[in-house]
């Protein structure tokens, strides 16, 4: 795994095209359908649920290895923060984050790093394809027409996810967190193997046997016209985000951290 710091807390996968989920899930896929609530991304159910196809079949993702963005690194966030988010990757990675927290009860910082990255994507032109031919389902709810009506839908067209997280922690004089990896090991449990540089070691690696977690994602936002669509739009890198509602204790400029639950987004 090699590193990239890329010193920004905000959305350190912009680079890539990618927005950043801040709490990494295995629930986010392609397909899936979004919406803003007080300018925020908030899920709300799968293409297929509202869409019924015309003569152009469902799009099918397709997934391969996407080595550019293994070793993207997050930047230092703050360990308040960071290590709540920590708990909940761990927590989804192996079933309990019991403990964890206490492990880093001394880190200053945190910084994030996802390995053996995979990426699911839907070609933007079948989607765009699919969607002139659907028809809204009959069954669908006032709610969900008004945000079609509104331009307010959106859809992930891709996503990154991995297995493996790495973990580097510091303390106030920037020197390395060495943590003691068996203890750490036993807090997470055994569905989850940890690994340092050493019995102690201050950059240690959770890896899943089984549990795959999304960390980026790119986004579209439909546009329709009295109930048909009509076309797309990309959302921009930095404006994806599905996830983060405070401020990094860091940032002067006011911009949301990908830290935390649901980003605002400015479109």
């Amino acid at each position: 795994m090699g590193l990239l710091n890329c010193g920004d807390t905000r959305n350190y996968l912009k680079d890539y095209g990618y927005g950043t989920i801040a709490l990494p899930r295995a629930s986010i896929k392609p397909l899936l359908m979004l919406t803003r609530n007080d300018g925020r991304l908030t899920p709300i159910g799968p293409l297929t649920s509202t869409f019924r196809p015309g003569v152009v079949p469902v799009p099918t993702p397709t997934r391969g290895i996407s080595a550019p963005v293994s070793g993207s690194r997050s930047g230092g966030i703050d360990a308040k923060i960071g290590i709540n988010i920590l708990g909940t990757v761990i927590g989804a990675l192996a079933g309990s984050a019991l403990g964890i927290k206490a492990a880093y009860k001394d880190a200053r910082k945190v910084e994030f790093e996802f390995g053996d990255v995979m990426e699911d994507q839907v070609a933007i032109a079948d989607l765009d394809q699919f969607l002139g031919t659907a028809s809204v389902a009959g069954n669908a709810g006032p709610f969900l027409k008004q945000l079609l009506d509104a331009d307010e839908v959106y859809i992930i067209v891709a996503t990154l996810d991995a297995k493996e997280i790495s973990v580097a922690a510091t303390k106030d004089n920037s020197a390395g967190l060495e943590l003691d990896v068996p203890v750490v090991q036993q807090l997470a449990g055994g569905n989850i193997a940890v690994s340092g540089t050493g019995a102690k070691s201050s950059t240690i690696v959770y890896k899943s046997k089984d549990t795959s977690l999304a960390f980026g994602v790119k986004v579209v936002r439909l546009d329709f016209d009295q109930g048909r669509y009509t076309t797309m739009k990309i959302v921009k890198a930095k404006e994806a985000h599905v996830a983060a509602a405070l401020h990094n204790a860091d940032d002067d400029d006011g911009d949301p951290a990908v830290i935390v639950p649901d980003v605002p987004i400015d479109l």
